[in-house]
């Protein structure tokens, strides 16, 4: 009942894409080692979690309405105590930090998104206590296709704009495509796509 919720809630609006979330994994100090989690999410009695700590590399970071927070609930557990939380933005305690400036994929936000003393109600909590961790590996097998498929089409429009590159520009009176050494280079970077 908690989870069907959480996803008429949060999650149908976003398979429609009417609206984006983002996922809180990677840390400052942790890159993406989920089991490594410093980020914290205590349960108080008011029956709220409280987040502390900061993500970082948050793709869509300032777009998103909510955001599936990664935390440590039971540090003793390593990576079976970490959880996954539903996080409405804007929300009190919730920060977001500078955009990056990449060198590509400029199409979404990248940030970092501090979690300070941010209250959580329980019913927010995204499965059960220690999911978290399943939850994330589920998550990033399933993302890893896309990604893929975005490294290849970059690796292709690269060497599409190096083929036209190599045709327009003149050396010794001729377009540098016609020298064997350039075609050798985009032959490599044919093959290698």
């Amino acid at each position: 009942r908690q989870l069907s919720k959480l996803i008429k809630q949060w999650y149908q609006r976003r398979v429609r894409g009417d609206h984006v979330g983002c996922f809180c994994l990677s840390e400052p100090g942790n890159g993406s080692d989920a089991g490594a989690a410093s980020t914290t999410a205590v349960l108080r009695d008011s029956g709220h979690y409280e987040l502390n700590g900061a993500k970082a590399w948050i793709t869509n970071g300032y777009e998103s309405e909510a955001a599936v927070v990664f935390a440590t609930t039971d540090k003793s557990l390593k990576h079976k105590g970490i959880s996954a939380f539903v996080v409405p933005k804007p929300h009190e305690g919730v920060s977001l930090g500078k955009k990056e400036d990449k060198l590509g994929i400029r199409g979404s936000s990248t940030c970092v998104i501090n979690f300070d003393n941010c209250l959580i109600d329980e019913s927010n909590l995204l499965g059960k206590a220690g999911d978290g961790f399943k939850i994330a590996m589920r998550t990033l097998d399933a993302g890893r296709i896309g990604v893929a498929g975005q490294a290849l089409g970059i690796a292709q429009a690269s060497l599409e704009c190096a083929v036209t590159y190599s045709q327009q520009r003149q050396a010794f009176g001729k377009p540098i495509s016609a020298m064997q050494t350039i075609q050798n280079k985009l032959a490599d970077m044919e093959c290698k796509i």
